[in-house]
């Protein structure tokens, strides 16, 4: 039996709930997070029932308000429990014209997708530094690698998830630390995402990917301590693409994905 604990946010559906399937398959007790408790509560009664005697922790916490991460943590040290995994995964989006869409709504993407992140991993990080043992995994996003237009503040967010990676990684190095941290960067993916984000009809949503795909890539990268998951065929392009393309033609190209796909 598995005495690790996992740690993952925006767990009560889509990607998230694809990684505490997992680590609950590999016997991690794995801890849930999540806005709405009967979301949770429906997510551990699948768990359950695939995984029989799983060790479920619910943790209903709305990650848009800025005091939440120290809640999470207070309450995860209250119960005695050690994190030896993190998975940030809340995260939500906005489509239109950054003219016409709402800045409370952007505002509080920027809480959830990087504000909560950086938090979260700030107060967890140090532990596993402190224990040389730990893992990671911060959801980053193929928008991580290049601008996209009417998703410009969900974009930014993923970028800036993509650097601030990147640079813990190279200080984790610098540190010598066993510790490992990975970007996992899915394509689109068949997930609540696109509703929430009112884009059900663009193209990127009619070619959207499993999430139980993007999940299990993930997880395996982050266990065997890759930096970076590329979890598909077209995430791989999108990010080689980005190597070679000028940033006006992969805005294009981002931008085109995001037009109806009744036309």
């Amino acid at each position: 039996m598995n005495d690790q604990t996992a740690l993952i946010t925006g767990a009560s559906s889509g990607i998230g709930f694809e990684l505490a399937r997992c680590f609950a398959r590999d016997d991690y007790r794995v801890v849930l997070v999540a806005r709405h408790l009967d979301e949770l509560k429906e997510a551990a009664r699948l768990l359950h029932q695939e995984f029989g005697g799983v060790d479920i922790v619910l943790l209903p916490f709305d990650l848009s308000r800025p005091e939440t991460p120290e809640q999470i943590y207070e309450e995860t040290n209250k119960r005695g429990l050690q994190i030896d995994a993190l998975v940030n995964d809340a995260g939500f989006g906005e489509t239109g014209y950054f003219t016409d869409t709402d800045i409370g709504t952007e505002l509080n993407m920027i809480q959830v997708n990087a504000a909560s992140l950086v938090h979260l991993t700030k107060l967890y990080l140090r532990d596993m530094v402190e224990r040389n043992y730990g893992r990671i995994l911060q959801l980053g996003s193929i928008a991580s690698f290049s601008p996209s237009p009417c998703q410009a503040v969900y974009a930014a967010t993923k970028a800036f998830v993509l650097s601030f990676t990147e640079a813990i990684q190279h200080e984790l190095k610098q540190q010598k630390s066993a510790v490992t941290m990975t970007i996992l960067c899915p394509p689109p993916t068949d997930t609540n995402f696109f509703h929430v984000a009112h884009a059900e009809h663009t193209r990127a949503a009619s070619h959207a990917v499993s999430a139980r795909e993007v999940a299990e890539g993930g997880y395996d990268d982050m266990m065997e301590g890759e930096a970076r998951s590329l979890p598909t065929v077209s995430a791989k392009f999108n990010f080689f693409s980005s190597l070679v393309l000028p940033d006006s033609m992969l805005a294009t190209l981002m931008n085109t994905q995001l037009q109806s796909a009744r036309r």
